[in-house]
């Protein structure tokens, strides 16, 4: 496996990011509000093309939406991942998930226990919603089971590592995204649990296209292909917070009837998937993850 090269720029953002971790390891609770404005400081300062990306999305989001309430909505939206960022952060390097877990209420985990009496293995799909990073860790905790998330590998392997441990601790057993369904059929054998997101741009040639917010799309298939397949449950979830509330919602398994056109079969059930991730943001739009140009790659093909 080739090495990755370890540039100065990736050196001075682990040496930033470690030293962020450091003050949110040593700092007492009455300071995390302070850690929560010093890094919406930095997201909007550090990044000089997210702030546009967010805006254009959620233009195309909330056409009607007026120039004041789009910027509310955005402040709305910074803070909200400013928080959460310190959030999972907290859990990491205080090791003491005792509090968290008070705070957290889940609901009908009866539909991912009946899914999983089929022993065909379950397929959790969601999306970077709420904090989606949690759900390894409170389902991992509640059912004492590994849960299986899909990642790529960041560019910058220093930071990689330390994120790859977050994730573990978290209760995920990670598989790298790369030639990814192999390992992921090999988990559902052995009716693991797979966590997939499903709400990010991806290139061409691997996506279908659907509507989200009235707009084209390129959705990632790979819960569809598998449902449809192998016949894997499907079993939505999203995370979102209520105050100071967190709340894990997981719904009924997902029922889809195919016509035998796999093509079309793919696209519809992706859409269906698609619509429920559509739903939720339109609840609770400021804890979609904005900072992503979703609608980046355009349908070429007739």
């Amino acid at each position: 496996m080739q090495t990755r090269k370890i540039t100065f720029k990736h050196r001075l953002e682990y040496l930033l990011f470690m030293a962020f971790v450091l003050l949110i390891k040593v700092s007492p609770l009455f300071l995390v509000k302070f850690n929560r404005k010093v890094l919406r400081f930095l997201f909007g300062k550090l990044s000089k093309k997210r702030p546009g990306i967010v805006k254009r999305n959620l233009d195309i989001a909330f056409p009607n939406k007026s120039e004041e309430e789009i910027a509310k909505l955005t402040a709305a939206i910074y803070r909200h991942f400013s928080s959460i960022f310190i959030e999972i952060i907290t859990i990491f390097v205080k090791k003491n998930p005792g509090k968290i877990l008070k705070k957290i209420e889940i609901r009908n985990l009866e539909f991912l226990e009946q899914s999983l009496t089929k022993k065909k293995g379950v397929i959790l799909f969601s999306a970077h919603f709420g904090n989606w990073e949690l759900v390894p860790f409170i389902l991992s905790r509640k059912l004492n089971l590994k849960i299986n998330s899909i990642a790529r590998k960041m560019d910058n392997a220093l930071v990689e590592k330390k994120v790859r441990q977050f994730r573990e601790f978290m209760g995920s057993a990670v598989i790298d995204k790369r030639n990814a369904i192999r390992t992921i059929l090999k988990r559902l054998e052995k009716n693991g649990i797979v966590y997939l997101l499903i709400d990010q741009n991806t290139i061409e040639r691997e996506a279908v296209f659907v509507d989200f917010f009235g707009k084209p799309v390129s959705a990632v298939p790979s819960v569809s292909q598998l449902h449809l397949k192998k016949e894997i449950p499907v079993v939505p979830l999203f995370l979102h917070y209520e105050k100071d509330k967190i709340v894990l919602e997981l719904f009924e398994e997902v029922e889809f009837t195919g016509t035998g056109n796999q093509e079309e079969d793919i696209k519809r059930l992706t859409q269906q998937c698609t619509s429920m991730i559509e739903e939720k943001v339109k609840q609770y739009p400021e804890q979609w993850f904005w900072f992503h140009n979703r609608w980046k790659t355009r349908p070429t093909r007739a």
